[in-house]
């Protein structure tokens, strides 16, 4: 039964792709079914690309819409961006779905609250969902273009016709082996049963298996990139802490490093002064990204005032909501105003980069472990891993963490995330089993991926 709540959520959408593989032999008999032989081929193609994105939209929850552009200005069928040379012809495609009555459409608007105007939401009907129920399960996981691109350059918040350069075709390299790599692995929370998240501020995050991370740079600021593009990229502090120890790479056991136990080499090496911090922080309010978090924000704020406003504004989103004002209030008292380290630095309205620095390492780790077939993912400042790889991937962080750092890093400590308990099932194998409690959903996204149920 469709839980009817979710499904006029507007907000719950995501923008057409472009830059998938039109292709794909999945979405022939759909589009077959409901065109004639006489319509032209950039009519078919047009349709091709918008049915499968409807498609992957249902898959991923049959409350999401996809978001669409009903003006000729809202497409740019030249762009390196869209390799299907998608024009404003996609508007002529949306009007024949909606004709025959194949999707929901909602016209789009301004919106006189945020001052922005929103786009129109389309959603595949019964009748359309209908025809999906007859395709069978994916089993080809090429639904990108071949000519994709992942590194994103903007110029001015758009996209920008970048010039190709050795160092752009270095990092295209990097990230075109990386989603090859993640395309044929599951990285997912076993026991969460529905097919999307929820954050703070209630915007829905789709468990996506059509995802594609990309790297995102400013063509002033080609230094200071960003990883991002998948489902774990969007969450925030409140989810993150909620699933932090649930998350899997391919059903087996799971590790991570956290990023944050090297946060006050990191701002020693920016502001060129030693600044020690705990690697843990034991007050009963603050946990250490929480702590974290709030150093990194007191930087970017004008004066306290504004600095503590925003905290309060944050308070679910930062896990804080079961604390009253005061207990807040002494608790950053304590350990960042207290901090004589610190406190010369607070208040400056400056960005730190930490959410750069982090992306960089990445990308720098990615570029050795991909081509060894090591899946690795970077949830806000972890990296999670197999465990069965720890010494490798700890090898390599230490190296690009003590490049990175300009010092020597050692000893380096991972944590467990998923738990499997080996279990004796006869005297020729074991069981291995997991502490949490796999949903249906997840079940059938093992199934997509070829995992075998060791259960």
């Amino acid at each position: 039964m469709k839980d009817t709540s979710n499904q006029l959520d507007f907000d719950f959408s995501r923008p057409i792709d472009f830059q998938r593989n039109i292709d794909l032999e999945i979405i022939n008999n759909c589009a077959n079914d409901l065109v004639e032989s006489r319509e032209n081929h950039i009519f078919i193609k047009h349709l091709r690309l918008l049915l499968l994105e409807l498609y992957f939209c249902w898959l991923e929850s049959e409350s999401q819409f996809l978001a669409v552009s009903m003006s000729k200005r809202g497409y740019f069928s030249k762009s390196r961006y869209n390799p299907n040379n998608i024009s404003s012809y996609m508007i002529r495609t949306i009007d024949f779905l909606k004709k025959k009555k194949l999707i929901e459409f909602y016209s789009g608007f301004f919106d006189a609250k945020t001052k922005k105007s929103r786009l129109s939401r389309i959603k595949c009907s019964q009748l359309l969902e209908n025809h999906f129920k007859k395709i069978k399960p994916i089993e080809q996981k090429r639904f990108n273009h071949k000519n994709r691109e992942y590194l994103l350059i903007y110029k001015d918040r758009n996209l920008n016709e970048y010039a190709d350069s050795y160092e752009t075709e270095e990092i295209r390299v990097i990230l075109r082996k990386y989603n090859q790599l993640i395309s044929q692995t599951l990285f997912d929370v076993p026991n969460i049963e529905q097919k999307f998240l929820v954050r703070a501020d209630k915007k829905k995050i789709a468990l996506s298996q059509f995802f594609s991370c990309t790297y995102s740079q400013d063509i002033e600021n080609p230094k200071k990139g960003l990883i991002g593009g998948c489902w774990w990229n969007k969450l925030d502090l409140k989810l993150f802490l909620e699933i932090e120890k649930k998350v899997t790479i391919n059903d087996k056991s799971t590790s991570y490093f956290n990023i944050f136990d090297y946060f006050g080499n990191y701002l020693s090496k920016i502001f060129d002064s030693d600044i020690p911090m705990q690697t843990r922080s034991f007050s009963k309010v603050l946990n250490h990204d929480q702590l974290c978090y709030l150093i990194i924000k007191s930087f970017q704020s004008r004066n306290y005032q504004s600095f503590i406003s925003s905290v309060y504004k944050e308070r679910k989103k930062l896990m804080l909501h079961d604390f009253a004002r005061k207990e807040i209030n002494d608790a950053i008292e304590n350990l960042i105003i207290k901090n004589q380290k610190l406190y010369r630095f607070l208040f400056k309205s400056k960005q730190v980069g930490w959410d750069e620095f982090i992306s960089k390492l990445f990308l720098e780790l990615i570029g050795v472990l991909s081509p060894l077939n090591i899946p690795t993912y970077l949830v806000r400042s972890r990296i999670y891993f197999p465990t069965a790889m720890e010494s490798i991937v700890l090898a390599e962080i230490e190296k690009i963490l003590s490049k990175n750092l300009d010092n020597s890093i050692s000893k380096l400590k991972s944590e467990k995330a998923s738990i499997y308990n080996t279990e004796n099932r006869n005297i020729f194998g074991k069981l291995v089993k997991s502490d949490l409690k796999s949903s249906y959903r997840y079940m059938n996204n093992k199934r997509y991926f070829g995992i075998e149920d060791k259960s």
